[in-house]
């Protein structure tokens, strides 16, 4: 069965290790791809502002999974196609346990980010490189109160930036009483929160139905535990050299790490022959 569609997380999947840049292989092979009429999907934990420059740069985009599958746009029309929310009342009160524990959160609304300044200085924690954090800056919305800046919205996700292990169940329990809740990580001490529904395999299978393409056509790439539905569903999914074990074990394949152009190798070998 030949590849419709591609799937493409972003961090420690189709970038480079500074969390900007795609290789110049990525993109080559994504090109060629997408002239043999293959979709290409980004499919990503981060907003529709922190996509904007990888997706520019490879310049064959055609759909965007952003906030871990709560939306789903036409990235060439900007028509929202999928959208799964946190509610206002909801997401109100898991703000008040997070601000409780003074844990760093930012809050995804619209495809942006939002976070305080204060708030920001959790970003460091992650360990991603100061580069990366340089340009992070530029593509949130720094604002004094969170709440109020959102309000009337619902939240697509929240983003704990840094959760320490010893307090990271206890803070799950809690936020549990506020409502349903989804949650998942990209990075070992990151938490994302959003609404149940909101994943990146029901959004994949949910545009694959729309464009009549199977599982079985869909080749998707991924490394973290917010990856797991994507992995699971596409017929042909990569985990990548550096995924975790959980992502090692719902993907069909390992390719190399993203350090090792292993989207490139994957798709050059399955795809492009």
């Amino acid at each position: 069965m030949s590849i419709k569609l591609i799937a493409l997380d972003m961090d420690g999947t189709l970038l480079e290790e500074d969390h900007i840049h795609v290789s110049a292989r990525n993109i080559a092979a994504l090109r060629r791809a997408a002239a043999l009429g293959v979709k290409i999907v980004i499919a990503s934990g981060r907003n529709l502002t922190l996509i904007e420059d990888a997706a520019s740069a490879i310049g064959a985009v055609d759909y965007a999974i952003t906030a871990n599958g709560a939306a789903l746009n036409d990235w060439k029309t900007g028509e929202c196609l999928w959208e799964i929310g946190i509610p206002e009342s909801q997401w109100r009160a898991a703000l008040e346990v997070v601000r409780a524990r003074e844990v760093p959160v930012e809050i995804y609304v619209d495809g942006r980010a939002y976070v305080t300044r204060q708030d920001l200085l959790g970003a460091a924690q992650l360990g991603f490189p100061r580069v990366f954090e340089d340009y992070y800056v530029t593509k949130v919305e720094i604002v004094d109160d969170v709440a109020a800046a959102v309000a009337g919205k619902a939240v697509e996700k929240f983003h704990v930036f840094y959760v320490s292990p010893e307090k990271r169940e206890k803070l799950m329990e809690t936020l549990a009483a506020t409502g349903p809740l989804q949650y998942a990580n990209a990075e070992p001490h990151n938490l994302e929160l959003t609404a149940p529904g909101a994943d990146k395999g029901e959004a994949l299978a949910f545009l694959c139905g729309r464009l009549g393409i199977g599982a079985e056509e869909v080749m998707a790439f991924g490394d973290g535990d917010n990856d797991l539905g994507m992995l699971s569903w596409a017929g042909r999914s990569y985990a990548m050299g550096n995924a975790s074990p959980g992502a090692k074990r719902a993907a069909r394949y390992l390719t190399a790490s993203n350090a090792e152009d292993g989207v490139a190798l994957a798709i050059e070998r399955d795809v492009l022959g």
